[in-house]
């Protein structure tokens, strides 16, 4: 149980690891605001799940859920936006490294990014590959995304430059099926369920994915690590009890998520996490668990993976002083996996 109160503040002092944690008032629950990139993205659902289930309030926290706001989800915009406690991707923690700014990714929530990128039937052959992307348009999200970074890793892994290709924007789900049906874009670089909708449709055929760990390590060149919770060094340092709660909480739902049934998705998981049809949920569910975390521990070679991944993508950013061993901490997952046997 925590027994400190938490008030986390909102400006950029905070972001940088100015120390939040005060002595609680007896009877009191410690309130813990924690930033959400794409929320609503399963591999957010450990987060999602550890609150609605009522693991962290098991755990002693008041956990508030902040969504990151839509036009901060380029990799610098998320790095720039105040955040104590960030729920998203490991590539922030590596990128506030190379500002001087040592953060530290305290528990994974998934193995992989599970971003697909599909084509079009009518715009590319049946037996096209990623090498027939040449002069194609692909749909991403928005440029600095994580759609956006994933799909010019494929392109490398073929042999393409992301000048071999145009990107096209498609902000959100509705637009990316909208311009995909009307043919304003070749292909799609996007999460699910958008692109488990276009496969039950039969109007989408997949040419990489990272649904799965197998083909994940094959984009990437071996595991990495997606989304996780992480704070400031001195964050991490100053509320451990903090961390070790919200810890536990992940670690438990990661262990019900392994396990739970339809039934239990379908009554548990928010509607408004579900793209408006369940049977695509759960089936956009199955296509991508085996990708979530299962103890909360983070692989030694995932961040080396991911800061070569970065390092590949030529993004101007020096990270030849990010020590990975720095960029992460094992110790909190560590005792939730021996508490709840996972």
């Amino acid at each position: 149980m925590v027994k400190r109160r938490v008030v986390l503040g909102w400006g950029l002092a905070a972001s940088c690891g100015a120390p939040a944690a005060l002595a609680a008032p007896v009877g009191t629950v410690p309130r813990v605001r924690v930033v959400v990139q794409n929320s609503k993205q399963i591999k957010q659902l450990p987060l999602i799940l550890a609150n609605r289930l009522g693991y962290f309030r098991s755990e002693g926290l008041d956990v508030q859920l902040q969504d990151l706001p839509a036009q901060a989800h380029s990799l610098p915009n998320v790095a720039q936006f105040p955040a104590e406690v960030f729920a998203g991707t490991f590539e922030r923690t590596v990128l506030l490294h190379a500002q001087r700014r040592p953060h530290q990714a305290f528990v994974l929530m998934s193995r992989a990014p599970q971003v697909v990128l599909g084509v079009s039937p009518n715009a590319l052959p049946g037996h096209a590959t990623l090498k027939d992307l040449v002069g194609c348009s692909i749909g991403v999200a928005a440029s600095g995304t994580l759609s956006h970074r994933v799909a010019r890793l494929m392109l490398l892994r073929a042999g393409l430059r992301p000048t071999d290709v145009n990107f096209v924007e498609v902000a959100n789900a509705d637009r990316a099926l909208e311009a995909f049906h009307l043919g304003e874009i070749d292909a799609l670089s996007y999460t699910d369920p958008v692109i488990t909708r276009l496969e039950l449709g039969g109007v989408i055929r997949v040419v990489s994915d990272t649904r799965g760990l197998r083909d994940s390590d094959h984009v990437f060149g071996g595991p990495v690590l997606c989304t996780c919770l992480s704070a400031s060094r001195e964050y991490v340092e100053q509320n451990g009890e903090v961390c070790q709660a919200l810890t536990n909480g992940v670690v438990k739902a990661l262990k019900w998520l392994h396990t739970a049934t339809p039934s239990d998705l379908i009554t548990h998981v928010p509607e408004s996490h579900m793209g408006g049809d369940r049977a695509v949920f759960l089936a956009a569910f199955n296509k991508s668990r085996e990708t979530l975390a299962t103890d909360g521990t983070i692989p030694l070679q995932g961040p080396v993976n991911v800061i070569r991944a970065l390092d590949r993508l030529q993004l101007n950013l020096s990270l030849a002083g990010v020590v990975p061993a720095e960029t992460y901490t094992n110790r909190f997952a560590q005792r939730a996996k021996a508490q709840f046997k996972v």
